[in-house]
Formats: C-alpha cells, structure tokens, sequence
C-alpha cells in the first residue's frame, strides 16, 4: 500500500485558485448554487457508462416510486439551466465533485474531480470569452505571484509555459482540426493529438468549435454500426444554424492538460429538448442501463413546459485539468490534494 503524504503547498495553490476562481465569477455578476450530488439520469453527462449507480442496503431503487435509480453528479448543468427561464436571474455558478466511474487509471483520468460549471442568457460567442476571461484571471493571479514566493504554491520559479497565455485563444474548428490531424470524420480527439493541436497552434490553450452534431444522419450512422471512439457529445446543444451537421459546441484544451472545459449553447425549447434526448446516442445507452431513464428528466421537461426557457449558453470547468497547466504537470495526481482513481480508495 502507498502511504499518504500530504502536499501542503498544493492545498495552498488549490486554496489560492478556488478564491480568483469564485471572486472572478461573482464580479461577472453570476450568483453562487448549491446544486443536488445525488441525482436521476438528468445528472449524467455524454457517457453514461461512467455512472456510479448509489444503492441502499443493496437496492438500487430506493428513492419513493419504487423504480427510479439515482446515481452521484457528473454534471449539475441542467440543474443551472433550470433557474435562468422566465421569471429568473440570468447568471448562475455551482462549484462541486463529478463522479466518473473511469476505468483507466492514468496520468488524466480521475474517478471524482471538482468542477465549476456556469449557466447564463447569452450567446455562443459569449460563452468563449467567459472560457477566455476565467482561465486567463487564473493564469494573470498566478503570474502576478513573487517568484520567491512561487513554490510555497508548487508552482516553477519561472513560469516560462504562460509565456504564451493570449487574452483570445486560438480557434479551429473540428472539420479542420481532424483534417490536420488526419482523423476521419465522427471520431473523437484523443489526448496525445490534443497536445498535437496545441504545439502546431503556438503552445497555448485552444478552443476546438463546432463538434458533430449527435443527432445528425451521419453520426447516427456511425452509432448504429458501433463506430469506436466517436465524438459524442451531450445531447443539449443546439444544431449550428449553418450546418445541422454540427452544434454550437466547444472544447478548451490546455498544454499539459487536454480537454478542461466542455461547453456550448443550449437547446431552451421544451419540444425541441425532448426530441433531442430521445434520439441521442447517449440516451439510446442509459436506457439499456435504466428502463425508466426517461423519468429521471421529467422534473426538467416539466419545467421548460410550465416556465419556458430563454437562450442561453454554459460551460464545466475541470479545474484538476486546468491546474495542470498552470502547475506545467503531466501527472494529474500531482495537483490534487487528494486524489482519487480506480487504484485508490482512501
């Protein structure tokens, strides 16, 4: 067994980042939430095969009703998403664990890591400066350290990997970035070819756009057929008004880091919602899992039909990831105070 030893200089740089995050957010005006961790299928995200399924005294349907399964977060966007309809506040944070039941035990993968995810009225466009401006008032507090002062924080004396950093990322579409890479078309960006992108697009954080859209004949295609490694994401974003191949989705990578922040503009029609989620990949899986799936969204649906929705856009930050390249670590272990992965239960 590996002894435990902790890394006070880590929880001071997480402390340090949790305050800039959370200060950083409220001066855009958003509005702190406590959102539920143990949730029906609404709290899923793309993968539904990474679920913890909760159980008590061996049954797993235990909440009243005789027959919904509840599970711990992934996510608590819809849960945002819920506040920001008619009659709302426009701009809402939650700040919390994403449980992943994640198989791979590796140097990106975590079975329970912090997200703060923000929800709010407003477009796409504007959703990737939000992206933009937090990381950036991340990477300018760490900047700002005194170099003597740098490694009470675990952070290098010299922090030439920031050098870098621009107030407005590089921007590559997915159609192109799997052009350069020489992917064929539906399949997923893996962590090594994100690394890729990054180097050939000058060593800074990047935001892929536009990813296929899942519902498309295309992508339903290559589902269908059992297509690996496909490029799934969550069913709530809404189709590009250009090209319905597509949604209006991005990706934030980081050196270092990879894949830190989902994020998109959502679906707000109750109707349009529905359909969505029924056709989705991600649907078509969590009901071989969960018979009465569709139950674990009905307070939702319910919602947008009684308090319709307005357009809005959000993200999940994954901050470990981001922590990563700040800290220029390979190893996400590293940067977590008390990390936790298939191989370890404390």
């Amino acid at each position: 067994m590996n002894t435990y030893i902790p890394n006070f200089n880590t929880i001071r740089f997480v402390d340090l980042m949790a305050k800039i995050g959370e200060t950083h957010l409220r001066d855009r005006g958003f509005l702190r939430v406590t959102v539920p961790r143990i949730v029906p299928a609404s709290g899923a995200c793309e993968n539904v095969d990474t679920l913890f399924e909760i159980a008590v005294n061996g049954d797993p349907r235990w909440f009243q009703g005789g027959h919904k399964r509840s599970y711990f977060a992934q996510t608590g966007q819809l849960y945002l998403e819920s506040l920001l309809g008619e009659g709302g506040l426009p701009k809402f944070y939650c700040v919390g664990p994403s449980a992943r039941a994640e198989a791979s035990v590796d140097n990106r993968h975590l079975t329970e890591f912090e997200m703060i995810e923000i929800e709010f009225r407003g477009s796409f466009e504007e959703l990737l400066s939000e992206i933009e401006m937090f990381i950036g008032a991340l990477v300018k507090s760490i900047q700002a350290i005194p170099e003597n002062e740098r490694p009470a924080y675990s952070l290098p004396a010299d922090l030439k990997h920031l050098e870098n950093h621009p107030e407005v990322f590089p921007k590559i579409k997915y159609k192109d970035a799997i052009a350069e890479l020489g992917l064929p078309w539906g399949i997923d960006i893996s962590s090594s070819q994100e690394q890729q992108l990054i180097a050939n697009h000058g060593n800074c954080p990047i935001l892929i756009t536009h990813f296929p859209n899942p519902m498309s004949e295309k992508m339903q295609l290559l589902f269908d057929y059992k297509v690996e490694k496909l490029a799934i994401k969550f069913f709530n974003m809404i189709p590009d008004p250009e090209n319905p191949d597509y949604v209006l989705s991005c990706d934030c990578i980081v050196p270092f880091g990879g894949e830190c922040v989902g994020s998109a503009a959502r679906v707000h029609n109750a109707k349009e919602f529905k359909n969505r989620l029924m056709a989705s990949p991600m649907f078509k899986r969590l009901k071989e899992k969960d018979t009465y799936a569709e139950e674990g969204f009905a307070w939702y649906l319910g919602m947008l039909e009684k308090c319709p929705s307005v357009p809005h856009a959000g993200c999940g930050f994954g901050m470990s990831r981001i922590f990563q390249y700040l800290l220029a670590e390979s190893d996400i272990t590293k940067v977590v105070v008390l990390p936790s992965n298939r191989a370890r239960l404390y």
